[in-house]
């Protein structure tokens, strides 16, 4: 039978049924399509950025010193007041990364108000201003905690800077870069100097790169001071007499006058005559031969999760990798990097990376 006269035999009601039907499943495809389609789009930009958006990726449990832990009341107060009660653990790591809890501006807040740095000399304070400019970054920065928290080092002006060149998402790579345009236009100022490897070999001296790696750090345990106990077994790094010049701690720069965070402790000796020795058994993480503020410096590691650090070497007398042994010597005084004269500069990491330093005086019995 020819296919015209069968359609024919068909009651309009049940075409118009079967083109409603058709047309029904139809769109249905489409709709399912369309949020498959748009789950992996957001699954990929989810990806690219890091999670940045949720709360989940960086919060964890804060692993800080009781000198930061004896704060949470505070950060829990103004934080609510604030709006960003899901970020106590946060705001708590971020505080372990500015100040361990040793100074008065404990969240380093002071320069968020256009003043010098360390002018706040109220905790309570500096919580109060702390939190309350994080929120506002957090805010402006449309919930990405990763570029609000670069932003708090950098200063709000890195978010206009991240919408403007990298569709508002942060990254590494858009940090580098903006610290690298800021230290070219204020290097000339003194103000700023490279306080890494990888910060002097990509000449982005501005800020700190590494602040958000460091911040989030403190997120997923690890060694901190609080966890630390000295062995009470290290030898001193100069052999024989030995004369402290300076100490662990605030003071006054001698480059600038303004007062900083002395991360190490100094001792004089003779330039490039003065043998510097391992304080412990232990392996050598770095070498960095000058580019920095450190000059020539060496770090090693040792077997309790410390490392030892030495600057300002004339000469450097080890290879990274390389195993070394109590007293062994790894290099000899100077006065390279940032440095007034020949002196030793020591300190003590619970990570290998900058600001992770305490204070070096109970590990040495001094």
């Amino acid at each position: 039978m020819p296919w015209p006269l069968v359609l024919g035999l068909i009651p309009r009601k049940v075409w118009l049924w079967l083109i409603g039907f058709i047309t029904a499943l139809f769109l249905l495809q489409m709709v399912l399509y369309a949020s498959a389609l748009a789950t992996l789009i957001g699954y990929q930009k989810s990806s690219e950025s890091e999670d940045v958006q949720s709360v989940d990726v960086v919060n964890g449990t804060a692993q800080v010193s009781a000198a930061v832990e004896r704060y949470r009341p505070l950060f829990e107060k103004y934080a609510a007041k604030y709006g960003v009660s899901d970020y106590v653990e946060l705001l708590l790591a971020k505080t372990m990364q500015e100040s361990g809890g040793k100074l008065d501006d404990v969240m380093q807040a002071s320069e968020s108000l256009g003043l010098p740095p360390n002018t706040i000399d109220d905790p309570e304070r500096s919580i109060k201003v702390g939190v309350q400019y994080f929120a506002d970054m957090l805010e402006k920065a449309g919930g990405d905690v990763k570029l609000a928290l670069q932003a708090y080092n950098f200063g709000g002006g890195f978010i206009d800077y991240v919408k403007e060149h990298n569709h508002g998402e942060y990254s590494k790579g858009i940090a580098i870069e903006f610290s690298q345009m800021k230290y070219q236009e204020l290097k000339h100022t003194g103000m700023y100097s490279c306080i890494t490897p990888e910060a002097a070999a990509l000449q982005a001296c501005y800020g700190d790169i590494g602040y958000v790696e460091a911040v989030l750090s403190y997120l997923k345990g690890g060694v901190v001071e609080g966890d630390v106990r000295p062995s009470g077994d290290w030898v001193l790094p100069i052999a024989g007499a030995l004369k402290q010049t300076s100490d662990y701690g605030m003071r006054k720069d001698p480059f600038n006058g303004t007062s900083t965070m002395h991360r190490g402790m100094d001792f004089a000796c003779t330039n490039a005559v003065t043998p510097i020795q391992s304080v412990e058994n232990g392996q050598v993480v770095r070498v960095s031969n000058g580019g920095t503020g450190y000059g020539n410096s060496v770090i090693i590691k040792h077997e309790d999760g410390l490392f030892s650090h030495y600057a300002h070497l004339y000469s450097v007398d080890v290879d990274q990798g390389e195993v070394v042994q109590k007293s062994e010597e790894i290099g000899t005084c100077g006065t390279t990097g940032n440095s007034t004269g020949p002196h030793l500069h020591f300190e003590v990491l619970t990570k290998n990376q900058y600001r992770t330093d305490v204070d070096p005086a109970p590990y040495l019995d001094l």
